[in-house]
C-alpha cells in the first residue's frame, strides 16, 4: 500500500470511529441486539441527540442496522451488520492490550510535552529523551 494509500484508510476509519461514544455503542451492540433507550440507558452520559447522531452515522457506514416492529407503540432495535460485528470483533480483542492505571508509568503532564517539543525543535533528539 503506498503512502498516499494507507493515510486515505486511516483518515477513513477516524472518520467513521472517531467521534465520540462511537466505540461504546459497537461495543455495547457487540453483546446483543438493544433499543434506542436501552442503548442511552446503559452508557452513563450519552445523550439522546448524540446518540440519535451516533446511531444514523453508523447505519450510513453500514455498521448497524434498525429494525422496526409494528407493535403498539412500535419497536425499534439496533444491531451490528456483518461489517459491524467485524469491526466490533476486532476492537474488542484490543481491549486486552489495554491497562487503565490509576498512576501512569510515565510522566505525561504538559510540561514533559512541552520540554519534548522543545528540544525536538532545537534538533536536540538527546535532551528530548531525557525530559
Amino acid at each position: 500500500m503506498s503512502e498516499s494509500q494507507w493515510q486515505a484508510t486511516w483518515h477513513g476509519l477516524h472518520d467513521i470511529l472517531g467521534p465520540k461514544w462511537t466505540f461504546h455503542i459497537l461495543r455495547l451492540l457487540s453483546e446483543e441486539p438493544h433499543g434506542f433507550n436501552a442503548i442511552r440507558d446503559s452508557l452513563d452520559g450519552l445523550t439522546a441527540p448524540i446518540l440519535s447522531q451516533r446511531l444514523k452515522e453508523l447505519r450510513c457506514h453500514g455498521l448497524i442496522e434498525r429494525t422496526v416492529e409494528a407493535t403498539t407503540p412500535p419497536t425499534t432495535t439496533y444491531s451490528l451488520t456483518p461489517t459491524g460485528t467485524e469491526i466490533a470483533t476486532r476492537l474488542r480483542a484490543l481491549e486486552s492490550l489495554v491497562e487503565i492505571n490509576e498512576q501512569p508509568t510515565r510522566d505525561c503532564s504538559a510540561e514533559t510535552m512541552d520540554c519534548r517539543s522543545e528540544a525536538l525543535a532545537n534538533g536536540c533528539v538527546t535532551a528530548a529523551n531525557q525530559c
